[in-house]
């Protein structure tokens, strides 16, 4: 059954062939994309098996160039193209498609949020062939998802983040002020099957991160690196990569070569010890099997229980998870599986321990479509409760994998593809105790008032428009007349079930004008007390010599300490994008610095870059800007506002 033994939850699970060998493109676009299909590389496959479907299609291979097509597309996570060619698929006719595909095609439209017509398809697979315990599972978790798709917890925040995993989130781990993560090694991860390194970013705010120091650099393999999880003392990383010797460091190698059996070099679990800020001695763990995948490590607060993810024999699916003990002499127990409570015949990934909390992603427990968010209480004698599912907006009914939270378990982050239909992965922030916060109308005496709408975290999810009204004690003009606020029916000013209590007062017909400001950073409506620019030299993050403009925001928040300072440091255009938007986050780092020294509280502020997105000037050609326009570029903008 493919849907079964789908591996969703790592895609260099399907890249970790050493033995690619050399793909003859000389041949038929047909062969061609069988033999990428054979070695997992699924968009390649696609390119070759679209052509062939244009250009070689026959009666004879064309059930045959669909389904190959169809699971290309799940595989890769392009769901609506997938349904696409799922759906010409079970059009041919039940003498073309394999029963299992009504399966699987109810599968994916369950995972589009199609709750019916998912329905239909395991219905009719139950009429042409006898109902087996598999479709009994599916049709029981569809009703759960019908039953519960509306049902939301209100007080839970997400929000998406600003982290580029490349398209496919391998998960991350907190390390320092930061997130210790995998990227694509290559920038066109959206055409190829690529391969991931780990790196290193470093946060701005709860969404917005910046390139960090190089502290993995010396974890250097050659294919994949990912999943890493970091013991409580910060001392030790555990990580997945491919098992082949790495350029530097040790490797402990399992058996007599680094590959399996058919040529394969599976994915393995190491540890790297932090030496001089960076992650350096690397040990292979003992328990590797080069015959089989280990994958998604996470360690208990005491360092000595590693939970991880493999397909060992023994297990109840695909991927299920598995835990060792460290012995007092600092040796590994053969690994056991955690039972037929936490997994099941399906897939299971990315556990995460939080003191007797264990959260994984699964397919085979109860879910809104893809791979849901699951949380098992762990009890004495290392019993488990049966998996809850977190619910939304956690989960959706896309895919929803790799949960970390801090250590009050109230905030952390997770991925998801649940915004996109060409399989794209985002990292969101969550915040389970968010409390909207009360709106702030400010109304000068003036005949228009600027209105900013923050938009950056915390971010509501809003569902209707309110009509802002204004509070007495907002006004403090004797002099406004007997006419109300007009509505801001233009503006479309959404909120989240907060409603201001209207007063009767005698006010002045203002005009309001509202604008965007999509670098804000709070979630009310806020008046500016000071706007002013601070400039840094060419290719430096260092605080400028004149430090006038940060004095001065300095002495009018230490005047009104209820104010908050919003920094949005920017760069001339030379240098790429990446490296500018890095020097922009450095900038905007170093006047963040500036004002905490000073005395300003961190919640006060937020710091972002910008790269060079915000220009002084008509410098559009880079070439042709003068040095006073580059100079007038390096600038970091600092808004203090209430």
């Amino acid at each position: 059954m493919i849907m079964k033994k789908e591996i969703r939850l790592l895609v260099v699970l399907l890249v970790f062939i050493l033995t690619f060998g050399s793909n003859s493109f000389g041949q038929v676009s047909l062969e061609n994309g069988n033999t990428f299909y054979d070695f997992f590389q699924f968009k390649e496959a696609i390119k070759e098996y679209e052509f062939a479907l244009k250009n070689n299609r026959t009666t004879q291979n064309e059930a045959h160039i669909l389904k190959r097509l169809a699971y290309s597309y799940l595989y890769t996570f392009q769901y609506s193209s997938a349904e696409v060619k799922f759906r010409e698929l079970v059009l041919l006719g039940d003498k073309k498609a394999d029963p299992l595909v009504y399966l699987d095609y109810g599968n994916l439209l369950k995972i589009q949020g199609k709750y019916n017509k998912a329905l239909d398809q395991f219905n009719y697979y139950n009429t042409i062939k006898k109902a087996d315990s598999y479709s009994s599972f599916l049709l029981r978790s569809l009703n759960w998802a019908i039953k519960n798709k509306d049902s939301v917890r209100t007080k839970t925040f997400v929000g998406v983040t600003n982290i580029d995993v490349s398209g496919q989130s391998l998960g991350y781990c907190f390390f320092d002020n930061g997130l210790i993560y995998a990227q694509a090694k290559d920038s066109n991860y959206n055409e190829f099957t690529t391969l991931f390194n780990l790196a290193f970013i470093t946060k701005i705010d709860s969404v917005t991160f910046a390139p960090g120091d190089d502290v993995v650099s010396d974890i250097d393999f050659p294919f994949n690196e990912g999943s890493p999880c970091l013991t409580s003392d910060g001392e030790t990383l555990y990580f997945t990569a491919t098992g082949a010797k790495v350029k530097e460091g040790e490797v402990r190698k399992s058996g007599s070569g680094q590959t399996s059996a058919d040529g394969l070099s599976n994915l393995r679990l190491y540890s790297s010890k932090l030496e001089n800020g960076k992650f350096s001695i690397i040990t292979e763990l003992p328990f590797n099997d080069k015959n089989y995948n280990h994958i998604h490590p996470t360690v208990s607060a005491d360092g000595n229980t590693i939970y991880f993810v493999s397909d060992m024999p023994g297990g109840y699916g695909g991927l299920d998870i598995y835990k060792s003990t460290r012995n007092g002499d600092g040796t590994w127990t053969t690994p056991i599986n955690l039972g037929e409570k936490v997994n099941t015949t399906e897939q299971e990934g990315f556990p995460f321990l939080l003191g007797d909390k264990l959260y994984f992603s699964s397919k085979g427990h109860f879910g809104f479509g893809g791979y849901d968010i699951f949380v098992s209480t762990i009890g004495n004698n290392a019993n488990y409760s049966n998996p809850q599912n977190l619910g939304k907006p956690y989960n959706s009914s896309k895919d929803d994998i790799a949960f970390i939270a801090e250590k009050d378990g109230m905030t952390g982050y997770l991925s998801s593809n649940r915004d996109s239909d060409n399989g794209i992965d985002k990292v969101y922030y969550f915040n389970s105790n968010y409390i909207p916060m009360p709106v702030k109308i400010y109304v000068p005496i003036a005949d228009t008032v600027k209105v900013i709408l923050a938009k950056v975290e915390p971010v509501l999810k809003l569902n209707e428009t309110k009509q802002l009204a204004v509070k007495k004690n907002a006004i403090n003009s004797p002099s406004l007349t007997n006419n109300t606020l007009p509505k801001l029916d233009t503006a479309l000013v959404k909120l989240a079930k907060v409603e201001p209590t209207v007063k009767n007062v005698a006010v002045k017909k203002v005009t309001l004008k509202v604008e965007e400001d999509k670098y804000a950073s709070n979630s009310f409506i806020s008046k500016t007390i000071l706007v002013t620019n601070g400039y840094f030299l060419f290719n430096s993050s260092n605080l400028p010599s004149d430090l006038s403009s940060f004095n001065d925001v300095l002495e009018k928040w230490i005047e009104d300490k209820t104010a908050t300072i919003k920094i949005i440091a920017s760069t001339d255009c030379r240098g790429s994008d990446s490296y500018n938007l890095a020097l922009s986050n450095k900038r905007a780092i170093s006047a963040k610095n500036y004002f905490i020294q000073k005395g300003v509280p961190v919640s006060k502020i937020t710091a972002i870059g910008v790269g060079e997105k915000l220009k002084e000037n008509n410098c559009k050609d880079c070439n042709i800007c003068n040095d006073e326009m580059h100079s007038a570029n390096r600038k970091v903008q600092l808004i203090l506002s209430r």
